[in-house]
C-alpha cells in the first residue's frame, strides 16, 4: 500500500508559496535566507542535514537548474572532507536514484521544516536490529546513456565511486550486467583497472 506521505517527487514549485519552499532554504546560503525564514541555522544551505536529504530526493527525482547550480558549489566547509558542496549532491543524489533496496533499516519521515504546515516529508534510513544498514544499486540500461546525474559521476568517478562498485556488484549478481556492454557506464566498467579485473562487463 502506498504511504499517505507527502513526498518530493509530489509538489512542484506552484504548490508551495515560494516563501516556504524547501528550494529557498537549500539553494544557496546567505542572510537573505535568514531574513526570509528565521534563525535556525540547521535549515539552511549544504551544511543542512534537512537540505542534504530534501536535495537528493528532489535532484534524484528530476534534475532541473537548482540541481546544477548546486552541483558546482565549492564549499569544503561540510563534515565530509572528501567532498565539496556540489559533489556530496552528486554522491547523495546517486545513494537515491539508484537505490533499489535497503537491507537491515527503517526509512523514516518528517517535515522538512515542522514549522511550516504543508512543508514536505523528508526520508532518512535508520539503521535495523543487529547490524548496518545495506543499500543495493542498479541501473536501467536502456536510459543510463541519457542520465545528467550518471554523465556527472563519469567525469569524475571519485565522487561515487563506492555505489559504481556496488552497481556493478549488484547487477553482476542479479544477471543484468551485460545489459550495460553498449552504454557508456559499461564503457567504463570495461576500461578501469577495478572493474577489468573482476571480468569487466
Amino acid at each position: 500500500m502506498k504511504n499517505s506521505y507527502k513526498s518530493v517527487s509530489d509538489f512542484g514549485l506552484t504548490e508551495l508559496s515560494l516563501a516556504n519552499h524547501p528550494l529557498t532554504y537549500c539553494v544557496g546560503n546567505n542572510m537573505d535566507q535568514r531574513f526570509l525564514h528565521g534563525g535556525n541555522p540547521s535549515l539552511y544551505g549544504s551544511n543542512s542535514g534537512q537540505c542534504q536529504n530534501f536535495m537528493s530526493d528532489y535532484c534524484a527525482y528530476g534534475w532541473d537548474e537548482f540541481c546544477e547550480t548546486e552541483s558546482k558549489n565549492q564549499d569544503r566547509s561540510l563534515v565530509s572532507q572528501n567532498h565539496n558542496a556540489g559533489e556530496l549532491l552528486i554522491a547523495n543524489t546517486a545513494a537515491r536514484k539508484y537505490l533499489i533496496k535497503m537491507h537491515n533499516a527503517i526509512e523514516k519521515h518528517e517535515p522538512f521544516d515542522p514549522t511550516v504546515a504543508n512543508s514536505p516529508m523528508i526520508r532518512y534510513w535508520v539503521t535495523g536490529c543487529g547490524g548496518h544498514k545495506r543499500a543495493e544499486y542498479a541501473v536501467d540500461p536502456s536510459i543510463i546513456d541519457n542520465d545528467i546525474l550518471m554523465d556527472k559521476i563519469l567525469e569524475n568517478p571519485k565522487i561515487a565511486f563506492h555505489i559504481l562498485v556496488n552497481i556493478y556488484n549488484t547487477m553482476k549478481r542479479h544477471g543484468t550486467l551485460s545489459g550495460l556492454k553498449t552504454t557508456k557506464l559499461g564503457s567504463f566498467y570495461n576500461s578501469h583497472t577495478y572493474f577489468k579485473e573482476k571480468g569487466g562487463v
